[in-house]
C-alpha cells in the first residue's frame, strides 16, 4: 500500500523582517518543498512564501482558501488536494488550528488516516505566557471575547473568578482596532490585586510587555494598542 500524503501545519509571523529571526530553517525546508497550500488569507499566506523564498511563482502553487465563512462541504472538498500531494496548511499569523479555521480541516485529516506533522514556529500564546512571569503551570486560552458590551464585561469576570478559583493564568485576545478599549475595560473593572500582563507586537521590533497589577496600571500611562496585535494575560488572587 502506498503512502498516504502529509498535512504540515506552518506557523507564519505577525510580520516580515529582512532578517529571519523566528523560523527554524527545517521548517523552511519543508515548507519550500510544497507547492499546495490551504490557507486563511491569499494575499498574506503569498507574501509570506515570497518572503521565504519560496522556489516556485505564484502562478506555479495551488492555494485554497478556508476562513470562517467557508462551507463545510468545501472544507471536506480539500481532502482530494491531500489525495494528490502533501499538503500545508496556513492561518493568517501564528499556529495554525489555534484561534483559526484550520481546525476543522485537521481534524477531517485525522478521520481519513493521513499523517498530521505539526511544524516548529511562532506562537504567540506560548510567547505571552513565557513573557509574562504569569503562572505557566495552569493556564486557559479562551479566544476573542463577545462583542456584546454587556457579555464581554460577564466574561471578564468570569475569568478573573476561574483565575482567583483555580489559580491560573487566563489568556484572550481581541481584534487589533478594540485592544485599546479592552484595555481600559479591564484597567477599569478588574480587582486592584490582579496581575495583568499585555504582550504586543511579539517577536517585533516594537514588541510591549508589560506586567502589573490593575492598582498599578490605573497609575500607569496606557500604552497605544490601536491596530496592533495584542494578547491579555490576567492572574487574580
Amino acid at each position: 500500500m502506498s503512502k498516504k500524503n502529509r498535512l504540515y501545519l506552518i506557523p507564519t509571523p505577525i510580520g516580515k523582517r529582512p532578517e529571519n529571526r523566528v523560523m527554524p530553517e527545517y521548517t523552511l525546508d519543508i515548507v519550500r518543498s510544497l507547492s499546495c497550500f490551504i490557507v486563511e488569507k491569499p494575499q498574506t499566506s503569498l507574501s509570506f512564501l515570497k518572503w521565504v523564498q519560496h522556489p516556485l511563482g505564484e502562478h506555479q502553487l495551488k492555494v485554497r482558501v478556508l476562513n470562517k465563512k467557508t462551507p463545510s462541504h468545501e472544507v471536506f472538498s480539500f481532502l482530494k488536494l491531500l489525495e494528490e500531494q502533501d499538503v500545508g496548511l496556513m492561518s493568517e499569523a501564528g499556529a495554525p488550528g489555534v484561534a483559526d479555521p484550520g481546525t476543522d480541516f485537521v481534524e477531517l485529516a485525522h478521520q481519513n488516516n493521513y499523517e498530521v506533522i505539526p511544524l516548529v514556529g511562532p506562537s504567540s500564546i506560548l510567547l505571552a505566557l513565557m513573557a509574562s512571569g504569569l503562572s505557566g503551570q495552569r493556564f486557559a486560552f479562551h479566544g476573542y471575547l463577545s462583542l456584546n458590551e454587556n457579555d464581554r464585561l460577564k466574561e471578564i469576570k468570569k475569568y478573573e473568578e476561574q483565575s482567583r478559583k483555580f489559580h491560573q493564568t487566563e489568556i484572550f485576545m481581541e481584534t487589533p482596532h478594540r485592544n485599546q478599549s479592552l484595555l481600559q475595560i479591564l484597567v477599569k473593572e478588574l480587582n486592584p490585586a490582579t496581575k495583568l500582563c499585555v504582550a504586543s507586537d511579539l517577536t517585533m521590533d516594537d514588541q510591549l510587555i508589560i506586567l502589573k497589577r490593575i492598582d498599578e496600571w490605573r497609575n500607569f500611562e496606557i500604552p497605544d494598542l490601536q491596530k496592533k496585535p495584542a494578547l491579555f494575560l490576567i492572574n487574580a488572587r
